[in-house]
């Protein structure tokens, strides 16, 4: 059956409540060899996603044969984010000229951006792989990665420098570890849907979030704009894009048969700052 293409509505907001539980202890496991799906590690080539429906397993709730997929825009013109000056003064983030990574924008499509299902889905889902986040390059990557309540997401630092990793939900920190070079990954997991941010405290312009939504079916856009959100149950659904700079946009979707709808979104830069991460590009250059 042919894609059927919907148009997004106006921004939709949600209240999330977050929690955390640490992993204290547990021997993390090795990084893969190519991040899975819920786990893709951002690079130069990097498309879309499939999110975290890849591995995860119901428990509760269902599985399908259905996809959403379709592109991100932007219509703007597109800022310039050139490395933080802060990069500079430190001994080996100043060997490295790596471009900021808040709006990455490439042929008009904006990378970066979770599209997830926020209301259609019930019942629960058991997550499947780790979650990656690496710490290279005195940036984390990826940018934005969606989990599962209770699902390991294991923490690198591939840099051969002192790292810290600072996490916090809605301004209250959840914890806070010193991570040197050459140290065992930390494992964390997630309790509750919400916004975690993380970011170090040593180079301030890290920073990555991770998004904890109770169901898998949510992916985050590649350098192309694109992205793909597998295995979705017959039934309608409403859909949110979300970029960390330019917040949120809506749209709905209606699955039946196991057909693929394609969804489009598209920012053209004026948008407001989410509340999730207001003031990020303040005194970076």
């Amino acid at each position: 059956m042919a894609a059927r293409r919907l148009v997004p509505s106006a921004a939709l907001s949600l209240v999330l409540f977050p929690a955390v539980a640490g992993c204290p202890g547990q021997e993390p496991p090795p990084p893969p060899a190519a991040a899975p799906a819920s786990a893709a590690v951002s690079g130069s080539s990097r498309t879309a996603s499939s999110g975290p429906a890849a591995s995860a397993r119901p428990a509760g709730g269902k599985l399908g044969q259905g996809a959403i997929a379709g592109v991100v825009k932007f219509t703007g013109a597109a800022p310039k984010m050139p490395p933080p000056k802060k990069r500079k003064e430190v001994e080996f983030c100043k060997d490295k000229d790596v471009p900021f990574n808040a709006v990455l924008v490439r042929k008009g499509k904006l990378r970066d951006v979770l599209v997830r299902i926020v209301e259609g889905i019930d019942g629960t889902y058991e997550p499947g792989a780790p979650a990656q986040v690496d710490q290279k390059d005195c940036m984390y990557s990826p940018r934005v990665l969606p989990v599962l309540p209770g699902q390991q997401v294991v923490i690198h630092n591939s840099d051969p420098t002192l790292h810290n990793v600072n996490a916090a939900s809605d301004g209250n920190v959840l914890f806070n570890q010193a991570q040197p070079k050459g140290a065992k990954p930390l494992v964390k997991s997630f309790d509750e849907p919400g916004f975690q941010l993380l970011r170090c405290d040593i180079h301030t312009w890290m920073r990555t979030f991770i998004v904890v939504t109770s169901h898998p079916f949510a992916a985050v856009s590649g350098e192309d704009g694109a992205y793909r959100i597998e295995r979705v149950p017959d039934g309608k659904y409403a859909v949110e894009a979300w970029h960390s700079h330019y917040g949120r946009k809506q749209a709905t979707a209606q699955i039946a048969a196991g057909a693929a709808v394609a969804i489009d979104f598209a920012y053209d830069g004026t948008e407001p700052e989410p509340p999730e991460n207001r003031g990020e590009l303040a005194d970076l250059w």
